[in-house]
């Protein structure tokens, strides 16, 4: 059986053409940090992680969980930078490991979000007719409940804890995913490179994968950042309402519940995590938008 070409594709031409759309892969990294938000970003998000993982190895000058009757509201000190709160914690250990719980869930919930929103608009970008149909009317369906109000459905229905959390916070943004990479795959189903790897032989899976997917590996890294600092701030309202991880694991939400109260007489407690909460967003928002103008120049604000 023999395989008709486009006749204005010649077979030369659509071995070339497979490359002629691939995205950039060198100097993405250089034009972030020369990008003045995403430098900043690169900062605020390294020092988040390195405070993390200082919180989760147990570099910390107390542990966040000792409690000290001694030193019950403390004022911001040598021995105690941040403070302590109304059980004698550090307040500075606590932020360490309220970080890492915040990323770890964070990460979690965008690694769900990302992998099933990705697929899936792929899938109904490529593949059209009633798959994509499907798909479109259950993220439609997804769509019309804001994703906080299900998030707090699905912990109020699974229960409080770190994984029910990610779960809850990734199924509330799947739809962004699915929205975001369909309209680019649309578009490039029909491009040059696609159409040569069809004349070609190759099978949709290869097409997928090979050659759809790293077209929009950009747009989904951009739309990871933003998402990771959507969940971060989701992570924290959930534990102010309680239904995050449970004690006695340290979660910035919870910590600025307990001390709302205190704000007036002991206000390093409400400072301390609330600080955290907005370095952790500004600085993958930050990354985010320096990401994008990396990936592509044309979106660069004037």
């Amino acid at each position: 059986m023999s395989v008709v070409a486009d006749p204005s594709l010649g077979l030369p031409e659509a071995r070339e053409g497979l490359q002629l759309e691939r995205p950039r892969r060198h100097g993405v990294l250089r034009a972030l940090w020369k990008h003045p938000r995403g430098r900043i970003g690169c900062v605020l998000v390294g020092l988040v992680v390195l405070l993390a993982i200082a919180g989760a190895t147990g570099l910390t000058p107390y542990s966040p969980q000792l409690q000290n009757p001694l030193a019950v509201l403390k004022a911001p000190s040598l021995a105690h930078p941040l403070g302590t709160d109304q059980f004698g914690r550090d307040e500075l250990s606590m932020v360490f490991q309220g970080l890492f719980v915040s990323l770890e869930i964070a990460c979690l919930a965008v690694a769900i979000a990302g992998v099933v929103g990705t697929v899936a608009g792929i899938v109904a970008g490529y593949l059209g007719r009633w798959p994509s149909a499907v798909i479109m009317r259950v993220t439609d369906m997804l769509f019309a409940i804001p994703a906080i109000l299900m998030a707090l459905a699905i912990v109020t229905a699974l229960g409080p804890g770190w994984l029910n959390t990610a779960l809850a916070i990734g199924v509330g943004y799947i739809p962004i995913f699915v929205r975001i990479v369909r309209g680019p795959v649309l578009s490039l189903r029909e491009s040059a490179y696609v159409r040569a790897g069809r004349v070609l032989g190759f099978s949709n899976v290869r097409l997928l994968f090979r050659h759809v997917l790293p077209n929009v590996a950009g747009i989904v890294a951009v739309q990871v950042m933003m998402a990771l600092a959507w969940s971060i701030l989701a992570e924290a309202a959930l534990s102010f309402l309680g239904l995050g991880p449970p004690p006695p694991m340290a979660s910035l939400g919870e910590m600025v519940s307990q001390s709302s109260s205190l704000a007036a007489t002991a206000w390093w407690t409400l400072a301390a995590p609330s600080i955290a909460i907005v370095m952790a967003v500004i600085g993958f928002n930050l990354l985010g938008d320096g990401l994008r103008d990396a990936v592509d120049p044309r979106t660069q604000s004037r």
